[in-house]
């Protein structure tokens, strides 16, 4: 047997190194020797495959049987290669039924902005309007009485009386044009369309996110403040993706971030902490990474693994739905085909990572989870 094989694979016809040889040769010499039914697949340099069978006979003989399976083999390649190309077609099929479903989620959700945002639009243009008239109003006001004859103690307590209106109308003025700016950015966003799948500067959408965060923030609860850095990556460039539903998902992890920071200095008392929020980009070649990240009061782990999920809130009543970070991960994971992470420590802080894939999710073979 070892002179078959070695005569065999001197004409050059096995496809077994020099130096495994030998360790060929005697694995196909025990299989004789014992005489036990054994079966070996032989490669062939010419590309076939020889199907190696040893048989023991009644008379303590042996009996070799080679058979081609060439065919067979090509045959179960092929099959593998079809399944593959099944389940990436499948693949891709999960991918955009999952984003089929959640654009049109968003889509009826933009179209509801839309409209809260119209509504609000009409009496806030005739609140900024009218407390602009009222306060050239209230400055015609001084020059009149500025020449009627009245005493001392009339004219201080028209002057004291005058001073509180015209502070109340900047105020009113002020916080009317804020307001007017956060309508202008939801109408900005509603009018996207959310089917649009198209290049978008991560940088860009990020900076926009935390002005219209801190900016709703601020109309939304007088006496709002925090710290805000960003280290943008000058590099973080573009990516392929839909504008309007990363914003929402931005926006969500911010103000959430928002809350965690504040209510840390609420619940410790301690005039002297300062809520800081941070915003980072990082350039990772096929894709890009932001970090969304707040000192506030963490996520114990017990939250952690139900945080994601629809109406799970910790907030009190009136102040959570439950849907803003089980939107952002459906807008991250099934929409993008991207990952949302999260690393915490309770009572120190909270740090999301979103990573987005530069281009389309199925492009990079990437299935949907």
């Amino acid at each position: 047997m070892r002179d078959l094989v070695t005569y065999v694979w001197g004409k050059n016809l096995y496809d077994v190194p020099a130096d495994q040889f030998e360790q060929y040769v005697e694995k196909r010499v025990e299989a004789v020797r014992k005489g036990t039914l054994s079966t070996t697949e032989m490669r062939l340099r010419d590309g076939r495959v020889i199907q190696f069978q040893t048989r023991p006979l009644a008379d303590g003989g042996r009996m070799l049987t080679y058979f081609d399976i060439t065919d067979l083999k090509r045959s179960e390649e092929m099959a593998t290669k079809a399944r593959d190309v099944a389940e990436a077609a499948l693949a891709d099929l999960k991918i955009a039924q999952n984003r089929l479903v959640q654009t049109e989620k968003l889509a009826s959700l933009g179209q509801l902005t839309a409209g809260i945002a119209h509504e609000i639009k009409n009496p806030l243009n005739f609140v900024n309007n009218f407390s602009s008239l009222s306060v050239e109003l209230v400055d015609e006001l001084e020059v009149v009485l500025g020449d009627a004859p009245l005493s001392g103690k009339a004219r201080e307590q028209i002057n004291e009386l005058y001073g509180t209106l015209r502070g109340n109308l900047d105020k009113v003025v002020q916080h009317g044009k804020r307001a007017d700016s956060i309508v202008k950015n939801m109408l900005l966003h509603s009018r996207e369309s959310s089917g649009e799948r198209r290049s978008a500067d991560i940088n860009s959408l990020v900076s926009e996110s935390l002005n219209l965060a801190y900016h709703g923030a601020r109309a939304e609860k007088s006496g709002f403040s925090i710290t805000l850095k960003h280290y943008l990556d000058p590099e973080a460039g573009t990516a392929d993706l839909y504008p309007q539903e990363i914003t929402r998902a931005l926006l969500n992890v911010i103000s959430n971030g928002f809350y965690a920071a504040t209510r840390r200095k609420l619940e410790a008392g301690d005039e002297a902490f300062e809520p800081v929020l941070i915003a980072t980009t990082r350039n990772v070649g096929k894709t890009v990474e932001i970090r969304i990240r707040d000192n506030g009061i963490g996520i114990p782990p017990e939250v952690r693994e139900k945080m994601f999920n629809p109406f799970f809130t910790t907030k009190p009543t009136g102040e959570g739905t439950g849907l803003g970070l089980s939107m952002t991960h459906d807008i991250i994971v099934k929409q993008h085909g991207g990952k949302i992470d999260v690393e915490t420590e309770t009572g120190a802080f909270t740090e999301f990572i979103i990573t987005l894939p530069r281009g389309h999710p199925s492009a990079l073979g990437k299935k949907p989870e």
